[in-house]
């Protein structure tokens, strides 16, 4: 055998040591990034201004979150006092996991701790600001006119004033009337009167 296919025997070993070692460098970088999820979205978003009400903050992964009553999901949703404004317990659905609020106006935290289906726990935190528009009062109801007209005080006033004149009025057509009576009557009394004394004087006077 040659001096230069002894060196290619030599060299063959080698090279597939290089081979082998090289591909587990490549599974061991990759291994990592395929064993744990990450965050893939919220609601709201880091920084987001809200300007409608807001019931529920959720969490999104790549991957559904472990469960069970040791999984240890956490969301905490911080006012600017550091006091806890979500309530209840942390619920999961799908690859979502979410927590009611109850918010005002002002600047939140969210601080999460998410665990892998493998068990590997990740935390982080993010901020966002709820800034509600202010509500307008609602217009008061108007009373509803009255179909006919409406009567004033000036109405009512001339009513008043009218009423005692138009009965006087008939008071003096009253009496006026009652007066030309008793003086028919007075006369026809007198037209009665002369007719019998006429009567009587007649026979008297053949």
């Amino acid at each position: 055998m040659s001096s230069t296919a002894i060196r290619r025997s030599a060299r063959m070993p080698l090279v597939a040591v290089v081979v082998a070692l090289t591909g587990l460098v490549g599974l061991a970088s990759a291994a990592p990034a395929q064993a744990h999820s990450a965050l893939v979205s919220s609601d709201p978003t880091d920084g987001q201004t809200i300007t409608t009400p807001l019931d529920h903050v959720g969490l999104t992964f790549s991957e559904a979150p472990l469960t069970g009553l040791d999984a240890g999901l956490r969301i905490e949703v911080r006012d600017a006092a550091g006091t806890d404004r979500a309530a209840g317990d942390v619920t999961v659905d799908g690859t979502t996991m979410s927590r009611t609020v109850d918010l005002q106006d002002g600047a939140y935290t969210v601080l999460w701790r998410y665990v892998s289906p493998d068990g590997h726990p990740v935390t982080g935190e993010l901020g966002f600001t709820v800034a509600l528009p202010a509500q307008t009062a609602a217009p008061t109801a108007s009373a509803t006119p009255t179909s006919g007209p409406t009567e004033t005080s000036a109405t009512v006033e001339a009513t008043r004033s009218a009423t005692p004149a138009a009965s006087d009025a008939g008071s003096g057509a009253g009496g006026a009337a009652l007066w030309l009576g008793a003086g028919a009557v007075l006369v026809a009394g007198l037209v009665a009167v002369l007719a019998v004394a006429r009567r009587r004087r007649t026979p008297s006077e053949d």
